[in-house]
């Protein structure tokens, strides 16, 4: 809408919560904002609104947040040097939980400015100031995991497109403006960008390359294409306002390329970095966009078919699709994010020649997705829904009313998105989403699981590993149908380069959808999983993390200090022995930001393990050596077994390749553990092995040779006939073995 801001972009520039600009505009508070469809659309030119809200200052004075105060600031600063925050609203704000949040305060990360009975309370301009830091790359303390949603960057997604010349030019607007560019320039660049590949398409010949200029003074006419741009472009008292179009940035020249999103490379560039990841967004690049197309068009019948994107960003999936189905008049496409719906308006009337207002209009709509839809009853719905993203509070009480996947405290976005879909769908209707991988196995989506169980039969499935720049989620394309009729199996799914089929549903259910195993393959982990002589670790066994010290520059030294001794991390860990390189730490747990039972660190015997390894890697340690959380401990109590057996099944192929194909996961569980089976050895038999562990321990073996030795007689304690054994040997082959 020409004029208007999202919620998301009048809580950036008043410096609110998103929620809180929500509130004010339920409110009546924002002059002038209105709700379509379920969003509110707030005016451009609208004034930062005063709060009725009273808080107290440290010095116990009433303030109203946005007030005029004596040294003529305004809101902000009122809200900054006077209000005070629970810890649970400075755990909100940081994006970390309360239980990192209290052990902050421990830690002195965050020093309370007052109390009030036993709650602690915070200073906001404190907590602005840590804030303020990160997203100036002067601190590193929200740097990781999911707190980098805070982090103020523009970031270059070059995996999304092809094409290297545009990339180039993308490449160098962003190292321009580093973290300093604002909406209206944003939106400015788009538009001309826009403006530079319509004349392109339409062949016309121009002496520069700043349209947008042209297009603001009125010289340059792109008829069909005016009203798209202005959408674009919005406010035009922002642009004269905030964006000089003599700018150099202005000359900057992109090339029509008929299969990239070209503008929608440009935005999420571009865009703010902590927004993305608030939002869940994460653009999809071309390849996997392509991928999802061929396994639709190969499976089932695409032209014809009413096809919609709920949450359809740029638009990308929408221009691939529309090149198969011969009838683009039947896609849809929804967003939340304007921007996003104007590109793709832009793109689609470019790509298919319609310039059909009404027609673009009524077809890619901005709109919250649970609360309205261009299309009623689509046969295809694809896409990639967001991952991670936050969902209003005040959304959640109608969402738990009409979601299974919205009743968890945890709720994640993508299983809302895939529940949602699957009951727009009609029977035989067809959903093909980019998804986590996590979705298949981690056990907080085990209900999308039986939703999905429930509803559908398989039709592809498509393991990506890590697709999207600089996001460390492995991912998947599924694919389903709505169905009654259920039909066991997957009839393709693509893994490592082969493709295979599924022939039944043992490994799918509730707990884990598996499919990166073969028949083959789940033909012998049945075997091992069935067995009743193999015991496990499940509640025969102590697990402990490694010290989380909340700041390794500063606990962990590289000379022995005074009073510090060795301290391993996951990398010195081989199977059987560990090497020290040269760590150091002071075992001073009331400092650490997470520490384990000291009982358990100074054990007389225990096994050491990697927690990030795509196979399992065991330690033999009786020297009761500290870990750091790299490194982690397991002291095995199964009656009759030994320690060292216990050590040498963990370390055998046998249970490596249990755990691969049964979890796939680089990271090494305690629930993975648990449920490793063990055979339950005679004594004789555990002596045999334990005389190969000391030797493996000690400085003289034949390390390869022995272990090969040690591995054979593990597979015959597991009653592994020839076949079985060479599944196991073939599919470890390539492996590393981390052998000292």
């Amino acid at each position: 809408m020409e004029g208007y801001l999202s919620v998301a972009e009048a809580a950036e520039r008043f410096g609110l919560s998103r929620r809180r600009v929500q509130l004010l505009c339920e409110q009546g508070r924002i002059e002038n904002a209105y709700k379509l469809s379920g969003v509110w659309l707030i005016p451009a030119n609208v004034e930062k609104p005063q709060d009725g809200r009273v808080r107290k200052n440290i010095n116990g004075e009433q303030l109203r947040l946005f007030d005029i105060d004596d040294d003529g600031t305004d809101g902000c600063a009122a809200d900054v040097n006077g209000e005070l925050l629970t810890l649970y609203e400075v755990c909100e704000l940081l994006s970390i939980s309360t239980a990192t949040g209290r052990n902050w305060v421990r830690l002195k990360k965050i020093r309370p400015a007052a109390t009030q009975g036993r709650n602690l309370l915070f200073s906001r301009s404190d907590i602005d100031e840590i804030l303020k830091a990160v997203s100036n790359g002067e601190s590193e303390a929200l740097n990781r995991r999911r707190n980098k949603k805070k982090m103020n960057k523009v970031s270059l997604y070059e995996s999304y497109v092809s094409d290297n010349g545009n990339i180039g030019v993308i490449n160098e607007i962003v190292s321009d403006f580093g973290t300093s560019i604002n909406g209206a320039t944003i939106r400015a660049i788009l538009a001309n960008f826009a403006l530079q590949l319509i004349c392109q398409k339409q062949r016309r010949s121009l002496s520069s390359n700043n349209l947008v200029k042209s297009f603001v003074d009125g010289t340059l006419d792109v008829s069909g294409f005016s009203k798209l741009i202005d959408d674009l472009l919005g406010c035009r008292n922002e642009l004269v306002d905030n964006v000089d179009l003599d700018s150099p940035v202005f000359e900057h020249k992109v090339d029509y390329v008929e299969d990239d999103d070209t503008l929608g490379f440009a935005y999420i560039s571009l865009m703010n970095l902590g927004r993305r990841k608030s939002k869940g967004t994460y653009y999809t690049p071309v390849e996997v966009v392509k991928k999802l197309v061929f396994h639709l068009k190969d499976t089932s019948v695409i032209t014809g078919k009413y096809v919609l994107d709920p949450c359809c960003g740029s638009g990308n999936f929408l221009l691939e699709i529309g090149k198969h189905t011969g009838t683009p008049e039947l896609l849809y496409g929804q967003d939340i994010d304007p921007i996003a719906i104007h590109i793709t308006r832009i793109s689609f009337a470019l790509k298919f020649d319609i310039l059909d207002l009404n027609f673009l209009y009524s077809h890619f709509t901005c709109a919250d997705t649970f609360r309205s839809l261009p299309v009623d009853s689509p046969d295809i719905i694809i896409g990639n829904p967001p991952w991670g993203g936050d969902i209003p509070e005040d959304q959640l009480e109608d969402l738990s009313s009409r979601f299974e996947t919205a009743r968890k405290r945890t709720m994640d976005t993508f299983s809302l998105f895939t529940e949602y879909a699957l009951k727009l769908l009609p029977p035989n209707g067809i959903l093909a989403f980019v998804l986590p991988e996590s979705i298949l196995t981690v056990k907080a989506h085990s209900i999308i699981r039986s939703v999905v169980l429930r509803e559908c039969n398989f039709k592809f499935a498509h393991y990506l590993g890590e697709a999207f720049k600089g996001v460390q989620c492995p991912s998947i394309i599924l694919g389903v149908e709505k169905s009654e009729a259920k039909v066991p199996g997957v009839p393709k799914v693509y893994h490592n380069g082969e493709c295979y089929s599924l022939q039944s549903n043992r490994q799918i259910s509730v707990e884990r959808f598996n499919f990166r195993v073969t028949d083959e393959i789940q033909d012998c982990l049945d075997m091992l999983s069935n067995n009743i002589d193999f015991t496990y670790l499940l509640n025969q066994a102590e697990f402990a993390l490694g010290i989380v010290t909340g700041n390794n520059a500063s606990y962990v030294s590289n000379a022995r200090l005074p009073g510090y001794e060795p301290v391993l991390k996951g990398s010195d860990i081989s199977k059987y022995r560990f090497a020290f390189n040269g760590n150091y730490i002071k075992f001073e747990p009331q400092n650490f930001q997470q520490v384990a039972p000291t009982e358990l660190y100074r054990a007389p015997e225990k096994l050491l393990y990697r927690f990030i390894s795509d196979t399992l890697v065991f330690a033999y340690d009786d020297q009761q050596t500290l870990s750091l959380n790299s490194c982690n401990i397991l002291i095995p109590k199964i009656p009759g077994l030994k320690v060292k057996y216990v050590l040498a099944i963990l370390n055998s192929r046998v249970a490596s390749f249990f755990f691969t194909h049964m979890y796939g996961s680089v990271k090494v569980l305690r629930s993975h553990l648990e449920h490793i089976p063990i055979p339950v050895a005679s004594e004789k038999e555990q002596e045999e092995v334990v005389r190969m562990v000391n030797l493996l321990l000690s400085n003289e073996a034949n390390v390869g040779g022995l272990y090969d030795e040690l591995d054979k007689y593990i597979m015959s304690l597991y009653k592994l006939g020839s076949r079985e054994r060479d599944i196991v040997e073939r599919s470890m082959v390539g492996k590393k073995l981390f052998l000292p």
